[in-house]
């Protein structure tokens, strides 16, 4: 149980999919914290959703309005806007029961913006949260109230991905490699997010951790109850900033991480790697962007990589396929709220 929760919102200027969510219930789980996720709108990881939800209960339920067709006008049916009504009901009902601990809307403020419900109705659920429920918006679109009334606002805004290479058919299409990057907060739990779904797809996926020290973190503890997901954490926690150059210690553990990281990428056994905080220690001199870059091109085909932290490097960024930069609009650390349970480990 959370002793304070917070009011997340995730928006930006697409219609992208919003993984952190999906990573933060991940992380609640491993805690035997219970998570709601209500999608407002159809996307394609439907099914990888329901499996997560099965492999995770009781702490993980997901709810999908079952809307008919996508229209890109929002001119929805009467039945499908009575339905996303419905969702907002159930959310609320979620939020105010005292049986979850978090509580997302995603896609919620799309349907604001397209009318379907109001931003008022949005607001006053962020009035009810109760003071142990962590509350979760996402969609492009936020208004000013909204964002105002938020303790925690991330912007994603996504770089167009570069064509990517083929070889003779569709089958053949190279898979991408995405930078996650910038100041604000969920790029961790966009990688957790998105590994855990295209795991519960079949694909099998990998995240090395190259900050991180081993620790019984939330997502190490749930992972364990996904049968095509692996985590290891390979560094050693605290990185001294200020210091002119890395110490010994840090510089040992993140060679021995990059030797291994190396020995999964061409091992020819996964269909994901994410290499969490890799951009942290190509910043400071732990591992050397050019070698990381090398890896973007010589990489297996059909291998997708996740390149994630804060201050990428601009070599990097160019040999990716798709760039995703989290840009801080509010952060809750900046108000005195430290790291808690469940929610940031």
């Amino acid at each position: 149980m959370l002793k304070k929760g917070l009011i997340q919102v995730y928006t930006g200027d697409g219609r992208q999919t919003h993984f952190p969510p999906m990573g933060l219930s991940l992380r609640a789980a491993g805690h035997h914290m219970r998570t709601h996720i209500s999608c407002f709108l159809p996307h394609e990881w439907m099914d990888a959703a329901d499996m997560a939800t099965r492999l995770l209960q009781p702490y993980l339920v997901i709810e999908h309005v079952e809307a008919e067709g996508s229209p890109p006008n929002g001119n929805w049916n009467k039945t499908t806007i009575h339905k996303m009504r419905q969702s907002l009901k159930r959310s609320r009902e979620a939020l105010k029961g005292g049986e979850f601990d978090i509580v997302v809307l995603n896609g919620i403020i799309e349907i604001c913006s397209q009318g379907i419900i109001s931003f008022d109705d949005v607001v006053a659920l962020m009035k009810e949260k109760p003071e142990n429920v962590e509350l979760v918006l996402t969609g492009p679109g936020a208004n000013d109230e909204i964002i105002e009334r938020a303790d925690l606002v991330t912007e994603m805004v996504c770089q167009a991905a570069k064509e990517r290479p083929q070889r003779g058919n569709e089958q053949d299409i190279i898979a991408p490699t995405e930078v996650v990057t910038g100041n604000g907060k969920g790029k961790t739990t966009y990688c957790l997010g998105k590994a855990m779904m295209m795991s519960c797809l079949g694909t099998r996926s990998t995240i090395l951790q190259f900050i991180k020290s081993p620790r019984a973190y939330g997502e190490v503890k749930a992972i364990a109850r996904l049968p095509h997901l692996e985590i290891k954490t390979m560094g050693e926690g605290f990185l001294d900033t200020h210091a002119a150059v890395p110490s010994k210690k840090h510089l040992g553990t993140a060679r021995r991480a990059w030797e291994e990281c190396l020995r999964e990428v061409f091992s020819l056994q996964y269909g994901l790697i994410v290499m969490d905080e890799i951009n942290i220690a190509t910043y400071y001199g732990l591992v050397s962007a050019e070698r990381v870059r090398e890896v973007l091109f010589f990489k297996p085909e059909k291998l997708h990589l996740i390149l994630s932290g804060r201050n990428a490097h601009l070599e990097v960024m160019e040999g990716a396929s798709n760039v995703i930069e989290m840009r801080e609009i509010k952060h809750p650390f900046k108000a005195g709220i430290k790291a808690r349970k469940g929610i940031e480990f």
